[in-house]
């Protein structure tokens, strides 16, 4: 499929970042994340933070989106109720797509939509209401049967009541929840097709071909997901630091009668530069997308300009963390994905020139040992660029800035899907 011989293609983008006094990512807590390394405590951002707003940037960019979502019955009710079905019959439909279906173990929870997560493309939903609406009738028919069926087993459960104070028969016993065996389930698998229902939910677009999707039981959703992405660690050891706050309330203030503060509290923050690191596997991709390499292009460059421009808004108000990377380093690989991580196992140490110059010569140092230690055959370009003027000359070549790092990479690819 590719030119590039036997293996895989991989992106790999290191980014060196430094940021202000913020909490980007916290823990259930609300402390900023941390993380042990090389034994020291590090400020950390999760992966899975990392990626959520990666994804939504290149959604935004390309035009398509998918949805991560427990409320498909819902947001299925809510477009056939935009066809003029009656709401509480329009949710029943919903929540019948996705019990005919038949994946073990995904039913429906108390809340009215799905109890595990799902996550399609967004025009799936509009697919769902449109199988829903061309079983209107043997929908409508269905709940109808089962109010009846309801009422009917709750009238002779009263009048069973009221004859005797025995123990419930096992055929009197509730009707199991909306799941496996359920009422909803029974006629669901009998009116809806569930070959139609499992294309749907096994559909992918973009999005889900880069980042992925899985699916407990249904091995036919099970995306493996383009994207790679680490967790962000600080390169140097930190710690957490605590701001004591206080609010003036305006109104008391104005009429004099303020005798201390209208709210007081502490958050917690913490300031680092950050090794980031994330790999994109290019091969993968374009066989998530059918051989679309159109589309996997344009991913991968939007990709690549999200995580080096995305900024991670926790707590943004108040402490505006808006820095863009000192230095990012991009690799085109053919053999691995490559993390320079190691280079930071050993802190870098305090300094009054801060922690950025060391850490970007850590990263060169560390590049140039894997250089001679793997060789370079499996290196097919590299290039970095940044806020400062050095030249690193283990990453390749300096280019002026973003927009030429991502042209290197899109060309080159191009070239070898050509």
């Amino acid at each position: 499929m590719t030119n590039f011989g036997p293996g895989s293609l991989y992106v790999d983008v290191h980014l060196i970042q430094s940021y202000p006094y913020s909490n980007l990512n916290r823990d259930r807590q609300g402390a900023p994340k941390t993380a042990k390394y090389g034994g020291a405590m590090r400020a950390r951002h999760s992966s899975q933070n990392g990626k959520r707003h990666n994804r939504t940037a290149v959604e935004k960019a390309i035009g398509v989106r998918a949805v991560r979502t427990r409320g498909v019955p819902h947001a299925v009710a809510k477009r056939l109720t935009a066809r003029g079905w009656q709401p509480e019959l329009a949710l029943a439909a919903g929540q019948m797509l996705i019990l005919a279906a038949g994946v073990k173990g995904l039913g429906i929870a108390d809340s009215g939509g799905t109890n595990a997560l799902l996550f399609l493309p967004e025009s799936a939903l509009d697919e769902l209401a449109e199988l829903a609406d061309g079983h209107r009738g043997d929908i409508t028919q269905a709940v109808y049967d089962i109010e009846a069926e309801q009422a009917k087993a709750a009238k002779k459960s009263t009048r069973k009541k009221a004859d005797a104070d025995l123990e419930p028969a096992a055929d009197d016993e509730e009707e199991p929840a909306v799941g496996e065996g359920s009422a909803l389930a029974r006629y669901a698998t009998k009116i809806l097709p569930k070959a139609a229902v499992l294309t749907i939910l096994q559909s992918r677009n973009a999005s889900v071909a880069a980042f992925g999707r899985m699916l407990a039981n249904e091995a036919g959703s099970i995306v493996d997901g383009a994207v790679q992405m680490a967790h962000g660690l600080s390169t140097h050891a930190a710690s957490t630091q605590l701001d004591y706050f206080t609010a003036v309330d305006d109104i008391l203030d104005e009429e004099g009668t303020e005798r201390g503060a209208g709210h007081m509290g502490d958050q917690r923050y913490t300031s680092a530069t950050f090794y980031r690191y994330t790999s994109m596997n290019v091969t993968e991709l374009v066989s998530n997308l059918d051989g679309d390499t159109q589309t996997a292009q344009a991913v991968l460059a939007e990709f690549v300009r999200a995580f080096v421009t995305t900024v991670l808004p926790a707590k943004a108000s108040g402490t505006a963390p808006f820095t863009v990377p000192h230095l990012t380093y991009i690799a085109l690989r053919s053999d691995r994905p490559v993390s320079l991580v190691g280079a930071y196992e050993t802190p870098v140490p305090d300094s009054i020139e801060g922690y950025l110059p060391r850490s970007m010569q850590r990263l060169n140092d560390h590049a140039r040992a894997h250089h001679r230690f793997l060789g370079t055959a499996g290196l097919i370009t590299h290039a970095h660029s940044g806020l400062t003027d050095d030249a690193f000359d283990a990453l390749g070549d300096r280019l002026d800035g973003l927009d030429e790092l991502i042209a290197r990479v899109s060309d080159t690819v191009a070239k070898g899907l050509a």
